[in-house]
């Protein structure tokens, strides 16, 4: 078992609690799949922790893995009643399916892989010449400030991770024939304060300077 399995392991019986306690951010990364992911399509996620992304889009047909068994077990406990929703324990390099999906989304998930080319390649097999790939990672700019949140106890423990920067993640999903569609920078302040949070998040979206300041970088790919 990698150091990353055992971090999500130990993780998972508290997963959804510490989920809770940071509802504004999450809340709002469920937000903004759902914005670009229309209901009713057939969706893989990949880092599906839980399940609570994948269920929130509505699809006709989903499936969910994570490296975690107790996130699936977890994640197929909470959704016994939907049928349309399968939930698998396997790695974004592992993951086999004959299905076909029209999107694939991997929140948060690309600092946690051990190696990168190799799950991308992996993603983009399951891939039509249709299928739309939407990543979302943590802005490099935000590492400091992570960092500290984690020591304080303010968010989730990362575990083993390494952040990429995005001109290194784009020469990557390049060489793996993976084409960038669209980049977009999302949720400057990712607490909640009445008022100001919703107020400065839709406010710096619209300027281009503060824009690139995002906690959040999203891309939307297609298969070359």
């Amino acid at each position: 078992m990698s150091e990353i399995e055992k971090h999500f392991e130990a993780l998972a019986p508290e997963y959804d609690k510490i989920r809770a306690r940071n509802w504004y951010y999450y809340g709002n990364l469920k937000k903004r799949y759902k914005k670009l992911v229309p209901e009713g399509k057939r969706v893989l996620e990949v880092g599906c922790g839980t399940g609570e992304v994948l269920a929130s889009l509505k699809p006709s047909f989903g499936v969910g893995v994570d490296i975690s068994g107790k996130m699936i077990e977890i994640a197929r406990g909470k959704f016994r009643s939907r049928p349309e929703l399968q939930f698998f324990k396997a790695s974004a390099g592992d993951f086999k399916s004959g299905e076909n999906f029209d999107y694939i989304i991997m929140p948060d998930v690309i600092e946690h892989l051990e190696d990168v080319p190799a799950a991308l390649r992996n993603v983009k097999n399951l891939m039509s010449p249709r299928t739309v790939f939407i990543i979302s990672m943590a802005n490099l700019l935000w590492e400091p400030v992570l960092w500290l949140a984690e020591k304080l106890k303010l968010k989730m423990e990362e575990g083993p991770h390494y952040r990429i920067s995005l001109r290194a993640l784009k020469k990557i999903l390049q060489a793996e024939g993976l084409r960038v569609e669209e980049t977009d920078y999302f949720l400057h302040l990712p607490i909640y304060v009445p008022v100001l949070s919703d107020f400065l998040n839709k406010a710096f979206s619209k300027i281009s300077f503060f824009n690139r300041l995002g906690l959040l970088i999203f891309l939307r790919l297609l298969k070359n």
